[in-house]
């Protein structure tokens, strides 16, 4: 009978190889196929977090390896979600997104972390999911957005963004506030203060406000017909807030 570290190691290689194959078929058009692919990555997927979940006892979200994996899953999760409301060309370059985000996790050693004494509250495992989730619906509002911009560029660059990139913009908010929430509540039992001026709560703030001011934008004219661009330069804030800030900074927060 395999270990739990070899079921670990198997679920991972097996979920993003069917993640890789899942964009191979939808790049070809084959969208029954492609779904079955990532509907089999998702158990793969939910064997990978329940083994960890019962080798630590403790909600897998707790070092790079799960944070990597949780992002891709909610990427997949929100592509599928939207599929009927996205473009093939968008879906596919969602898993694209998505499988860099998986494939991430193999340049990490990867051991069981378990959770230190401030990780034990169940404000953190409602903190962390509800983050990632936003950052699926933004990161799929910019690409969204970016299909979008040779549109803008030649059309006159006052209409409205695609309604979709507002809904998603509106529901990755409502994630990222109630995260931000339930976050302030797990510092103060940690640390003691529901904010810090550490690199990643100041960048998540930023996040915050920037994603807002975009949900009102519209009754700002000058900046209004820029909607398009923004949501696109959303991508690489998005990077800077959740890897950034972990890697290159002495942000508290090292996954």
């Amino acid at each position: 009978m395999p270990t739990p570290e070899a079921i670990i190691r198997i679920s991972i290689v097996l979920a993003v190889a069917l993640l890789g194959l899942g964009m191979l078929l939808s790049l070809f058009g084959r969208r029954k196929a492609a779904t079955a692919s990532l509907a089999l990555f998702l158990v793969a997927c939910t064997v990978f977090f329940s083994t960890r979940a019962w080798m630590k006892d403790f909600f897998p979200f707790t070092d790079k390896v799960e944070s990597f994996v949780t992002l891709t899953v909610l990427i997949v999760l929100c592509g599928m979600y939207y599929r009927n409301r996205i473009a093939n060309r968008e879906f596919t370059a969602l898993l694209l997104l998505a499988f860099a985000s998986a494939a991430t996790t193999f340049v990490f050693e990867d051991r069981i972390r378990y959770p230190t004494h401030y990780l034990l509250t169940l404000w953190y495992p409602l903190h962390v999911p509800l983050s990632f989730a936003a950052y699926a619906f933004w990161l799929t509002a910019g690409i969204n957005a970016l299909f979008s911009f040779r549109a803008w560029r030649a059309r006159d660059p006052s209409l409205p963004e695609r309604p979709l990139t507002a809904d998603l913009n509106r529901n990755g908010f409502l994630c990222f506030t109630v995260a931000m929430l339930f976050g302030g509540i797990w510092g103060y039992l940690a640390w003691g203060a529901y904010f810090m001026w550490d690199p990643k709560l100041v960048w998540s703030a930023i996040l915050w406000l920037y994603y807002g001011n975009l949900l009102h934008i519209d009754s700002l004219p000058a900046f209004r017909r820029w909607k398009i661009p923004l949501y696109i330069i959303g991508i690489a804030m998005i990077l800077i807030t959740f890897i950034g800030t972990g890697f290159f900074t002495r942000s508290i927060h090292k996954f």
